[in-house]
């Protein structure tokens, strides 16, 4: 278990570090040399797996997106929009607890990398002035924008899920539906520490309020609308240019940072803003250190990649000979969990687990095994201490690890438990 223990031990120590207050951008950089020496590469090796991380367009285009949506979230504060968003939500919803919930699910209906920070600011102002833990707020926030990350098509992850197991959109979507339905009422567990003020519904909304809302929300439409278009057409021109080129990748980042740019412009005339305005929302040092921490994210990443620990932990644990079912359930968690993506984990456990399972149970039995590996693989990167997306909303919230991972851990384990209920039906079944 060589390959395991170094890479858990380097998640160790990214987590004690930041426990004694040590700089997390820091703390994940000396997480990533720790990698790379227990795995054997000296530092010539160690330098140039940090270069290629730290260049890489993945890293350059995730620091952009996640810098124009700390700007965004700023103007849409300026110019009220944000705080009518939520106002207007209240209205419909009836209950503050709804609203923050309903937040950051409709903004993970965006797959924006650090989406968690646009949607931070919505759940902080759906909360009101109870007092309400900033780790809790940070819990919901976190959680309830990846319940669509088991079926939505927009996702990289699920797009990859999809090939890899060569299902079309509505079967896939028939398959996975119940991870999120399970995520969500897994969620629910939190909102016991919610006050009571919070959950008391508030009269029938005014007539008018859905078209308001619509109109309010017009900055998110327009992300996705910009993104969607501009993906079309990337989409085309991709065919004629290779995929790893520079013009490849501009295609490949370009269509989001479209529709973040457009949402941007829309904001600052529908509001009224000004020049002034766009310097506060992008002068931030705040910004630029979230920024650097991505880059330390992806620097870990590719020197993990550059070690090749996910094929490595594979290998030991069958060479373990773990029984399957537990193989399938473990191997996408640990990938989830080390990667901090969903791609990580779909593009190096899954067809480890297709290949095993297919071989052990035949095509039949493969079927159930396919929304437990990735209901797994999806928990292992919400548990996480490098997924973004936590990162960025601990930082906004001003919390740490421990106390969410307090508040995550029983909707995680109410997720698993109900996803093994329907691993066990689909056996049953089929």
């Amino acid at each position: 278990m060589f390959a395991l223990s170094v890479t858990l031990g380097a998640f160790g120590l990214i987590l004690l570090c930041a426990r004694v207050r040590v700089p997390l951008g820091l703390s994940i950089v000396l997480g990533s040399a720790a990698v790379g020496l227990g795995f054997g590469l000296d530092g010539p090796q160690l330098a140039r797996a940090a270069w290629s991380g730290a260049t890489a367009p993945q890293t350059i285009a995730l620091a952009l997106v996640t810098a124009l949506l700390l700007g965004l979230s700023v103007l849409m504060r300026e110019s009220g929009r944000l705080e009518e968003i939520v106002t207007l939500a209240h209205g419909m919803l009836r209950r503050p607890v709804a609203t923050m919930v309903a937040m950051p699910a409709l903004i993970g209906l965006l797959p924006m990398p650090g989406g968690a920070i646009f949607s931070a600011p919505m759940v902080e102002s759906a909360s009101g002035r109870s007092e309400v833990a900033r780790s809790l707020l940070s819990s919901i926030n976190y959680w309830f924008r990846h319940i669509w990350e088991f079926f939505w098509p927009l996702y990289p992850g699920v797009l990859l899920a999809m090939a890899l197991t060569h299902r079309a959109i509505p079967a896939w979507t028939a398959l996975m539906i119940f991870g999120t339905a399970a995520m969500f009422l897994g969620g629910l567990v939190m909102l016991r520490g919610i006050p009571a003020d919070l959950q008391a519904p508030s009269a029938p909304p005014p007539a008018g309020t859905k078209r308001r809302l619509l109109g309010a929300t017009a900055s998110i439409w327009v992300i996705l609308l910009g993104w969607g278009a501009a993906y079309l057409l990337a989409g085309l021109l991709l065919d004629r240019v290779p995929a790893d080129s520079l013009p490849g990748m501009i295609l490949k980042h370009g269509p989001l940072v479209i529709g973040l740019l457009g949402s941007i412009l829309w904001t600052v005339l529908g509001g009224g803003l000004g020049r002034e305005a766009l310097r506060k929302a992008f002068w931030q040092p705040g910004t630029y250190s979230l920024a650097g921490l991505i880059f330390a994210i992806l620097i870990f990443q590719h020197t993990l990649e550059a070690v090749d620990a996910p094929s490595r932990i594979a290998a030991e644990l069958q060479n373990l000979h773990v029984p399957l079912v537990l193989v399938v359930a473990i191997l996408p968690f640990i990938a989830g969990f080390v990667t901090g993506i969903a791609v990580g984990f779909v593009g190096t456990a899954l067809p480890i687990v297709l290949n095993l399972v297919g071989a052990v149970d035949g095509a039949a039995g493969a079927f159930a095994y396919i929304p437990l590996s990735y209901t797994f693989g999806h928990l292992g990167q919400m548990m996480s201490p490098i997924h973004v997306c936590q990162i960025v909303s601990n930082r906004y919230f001003g919390t740490t690890y421990g106390p969410v991972y307090r508040h995550i851990l029983p909707s995680a384990l109410i997720t698993a438990l109900l996803n093994i209920g329907y691993f066990l039906f689909l056996r049953w079944m089929y």
